[in-house]
C-alpha cells in the first residue's frame, strides 16, 4: 500500500506541480495521516419505547411498515456507527422476586423490538454502541416504589443484570455487530443517575469489566467512556468535562476499549473553527493512551430565544428539541463540526438523532413532548396528524453524505488549509479511491484550487439551499458523475453550501 500512495503522489505532483503555496492550490496529502482505520459516522436509534410494543404507552404504532421506511432510508445512508441506549426496566428486567433480586425475561416484545435494530446492524456490519441511560428507577422513573431497589452505579445487582442481557445477545443470539458497552449516559451531568460522582462510576466500569470477563465476554465487547459532555461542567461532580476524559486516562485506561464523549455545541464555536481547537485536547488525550475517539452524541444547542419561541410554537414539541433540524443551516453546521472533528481525529460519530419518534421529554410519553432532533419523525401521521413530517429533513443530506463515502476503515490525511474563514475541508483515502467534503459556513461564495491525489472520474454532490438535487424519496443526487480530477483545480463553493466528492462508487 505505501508502494503505491508513493507513486500516486509522484504523478500528483507532475500533473499539478511542485511548489503546492505558489498557486494557493490546496494539497491533500495521502501519505501523512491523521487517524488510521475510522470506525464511521452514523446515528443515534432508540427502539421506540413509547411504540415499539401493543403494551407500550402509544401500542404498536411503529408497524412493520414504518420499519421498512426507516431501513430503507437507512440503505441510502450506510451509516458506519449506532448508539443504542435503553434501559434495564424497559426491556428485560420484568420484577422482583421476595429477596428484591431482579427477574430478567429476555423474550419480552421489547427485546424483539430492540433487536430489529441490532438485526439491521449485524445485517450491514453496523458497529452498536449499547448502553443503559442509567440506574434503573433512578431515573425514568415511571414505576413508582421503586427508586431503592439498586442502590447506584456500583450495585452488583444491576451489574449481573447488564452482564446477562449483554451474554443473551452477544452469545445467545450471535449480534457480533456489538462492540462497545456504554455504561450511563453522560455520567458527568446532574441529570445523571450518577449525578456527576466519577467514583462512583469508575468502580461500576471497574465491576461491570470483572464481570463481563467472568462470562468471557471481554473479548467480545469492551468499555466506551466516559460518555461525558466534556464542555460542560458540573458544578457537582468529581471533575469538569475535559476532566472525565483525563481521569479516565489516568485512572481505568488498560479497561477502556474507546473513548467517547458528548457535546451540544455552540454554532459560533463551530463557526469559528474552535470546535475543533476545543476538542482537539480530547483526541490527545486517546492518542496518547494509544487507543481511538468517537462521539456518541452531536448535536448543535438547543439553547437560544429563537429556538426556544419555535419549541413553544409547536404543539408537539418539548423544550428538548432543536427545531433548526427543518432549515437547511443544520446540515451545513452539523457537516462543520464532522468535519473538524475528523480532522481532530476522531474516528467517528453518531448525530442525535434519527427519528422525532424515538422519545419525549423525561421519556414519559406525552405525545405533544416530543425530542425533535430527528432527520424525520416516523409518526407525523399518528401522533402529529401532519404526514409530511414524515419525509426526509434537508440535513440528512450532507449527513448521509458523511456516513456513505467514508468507509470503516478509510485513513483521514491530511490537507492544506483552505485559509478562508469558515471554509475546511476534511479528505479520506481507503483502498484506491478518495472522498473529499468541503463546507462553506460563511455567508460569501468563494472558489477555491484543489489537487485531488487520484486519476479517477470522482461523483460531486452539492448541498446549497433550495437547489440540493435529491430523487423522489429525498435522496441526493450527485450533479455530476464523471468529474475530471483536473477540472476540480477550479472548485466553486456557494456560501451556506457543502460539496462532496468521491471516487467511491454505490
Amino acid at each position: 500500500m505505501k508502494v503505491f500512495w508513493w507513486a500516486l503522489a509522484s504523478i500528483v505532483l507532475l500533473n499539478f506541480g511542485c511548489a503546492p503555496k505558489a498557486d494557493n492550490t490546496i494539497h491533500i496529502y495521502p501519505e501523512q495521516s491523521i487517524s488510521h482505520n475510522f470506525i464511521g459516522n452514523g446515528v443515534q436509534w432508540s427502539a421506540y419505547p413509547h411504540a415499539d410494543t401493543e403494551m407500550a404507552e402509544w401500542g404498536k404504532l411503529m408497524t412493520d411498515e414504518k420499519w421498512e421506511m426507516n431501513y430503507k432510508r437507512l440503505d441510502y445512508m450506510q451509516p458506519k456507527l449506532f448508539r443504542v441506549l435503553d434501559q434495564a426496566n424497559w426491556r428485560y428486567l420484568v420484577d422482583f422476586d421476595k429477596e428484591g433480586n431482579p427477574i430478567l425475561d429476555f423474550n419480552t416484545p421489547e427485546i424483539k423490538a430492540v433487536e430489529k435494530i441490532l438485526d439491521y446492524a449485524q445485517k450491514n456490519s453496523i458497529t452498536v454502541m449499547i448502553g443503559e441511560w442509567g440506574t434503573p428507577f433512578k431515573m425514568h422513573d415511571t414505576d413508582k416504589g421503586h427508586s431503592d431497589k439498586f442502590s447506584g452505579a456500583k450495585d452488583p445487582k444491576w451489574i449481573n443484570a447488564i452482564a446477562s442481557y449483554l451474554d443473551y445477545l452477544i452469545n445467545t443470539k450471535g449480534y457480533s455487530c456489538i462492540k462497545y458497552y456504554n455504561f450511563v449516559n453522560e455520567p458527568n451531568g446532574d441529570w445523571a443517575s450518577t449525578k456527576g460522582d466519577f467514583n462512583e462510576w469508575r468502580d461500576g466500569v471497574k465491576l461491570l469489566v470483572k464481570t463481563l470477563r467472568d462470562k468471557g465476554l471481554d473479548k467480545k465487547i469492551s468499555i466506551a467512556g466516559p460518555d461525558a459532555v466534556t464542555r460542560y461542567d458540573n458544578p457537582r461532580s468529581t471533575y469538569p468535562g475535559l476532566g472525565w476524559v483525563e481521569e479516565s486516562a489516568k485512572q481505568i485506561d488498560s479497561i477502556i476499549g474507546i473513548y467517547e464523549i458528548h457535546d451540544y455545541t455552540d454554532h459560533e464555536l463551530v463557526k469559528s473553527g474552535g470546535f475543533r481547537e476545543f476538542h482537539q485536547k480530547a483526541a490527545d488525550i486517546a492518542v496518547e493512551m494509544n487507543k481511538q475517539i468517537i462521539f456518541g452524541e452531536l448535536g448543535m444547542t438547543r439553547n437560544g430565544q429563537r429556538n426556544q419561541d419555535r419549541v413553544k410554537a409547536d404543539p408537539f414539541a418539548s423544550e428538548d428539541s432543536q427545531m433548526e433540524v427543518y432549515d437547511h443551516s443544520y446540515g451545513i453546521y452539523m457537516a462543520d463540526a464532522i468535519i473538524q472533528s475528523m480532522n481532530a481525529g476522531f474516528s467517528g460519530a453518531a448525530a442525535w438523532a434519527l427519528d422525532d419518534a424515538m422519545h419525549t421529554l423525561g421519556d414519559l410519553g406525552n405525545k405533544n413532548e416530543l425530542k425533535r432532533w430527528g432527520m424525520w419523525n416516523s409518526l407525523g401521521k399518528e401522533i402529529c396528524n401532519d404526514p409530511n413530517d414524515e419525509k426526509i429533513r434537508p440535513w440528512f443530506f450532507p449527513w448521509s453524505l458523511m456516513c456513505r463515502y467514508y468507509p470503516v476503515g478509510s485513513t483521514i490525511v491530511k490537507t492544506d488549509s483552505t485559509g478562508v474563514e469558515g471554509l475546511r475541508l476534511t479528505a479520506a483515502v481507503f483502498n484506491d479511491g478518495v472522498t473529499v467534503a468541503v463546507v462553506n459556513n460563511s455567508n460569501v461564495p468563494n472558489t477555491i484550487s484543489l489537487a485531488v491525489p487520484t486519476e479517477k472520474n470522482m461523483q460531486k454532490f452539492i448541498y446549497e439551499e433550495g437547489k440540493s438535487l435529491v430523487d423522489a424519496e429525498g435522496f441526493p443526487v450527485p450533479i455530476s458523475t464523471d468529474i475530471n480530477p483536473v477540472e476540480i483545480k477550479e472548485l466553486n463553493v456557494p456560501a451556506n453550501a457543502f460539496v462532496l466528492l468521491t471516487t467511491l462508487k454505490y
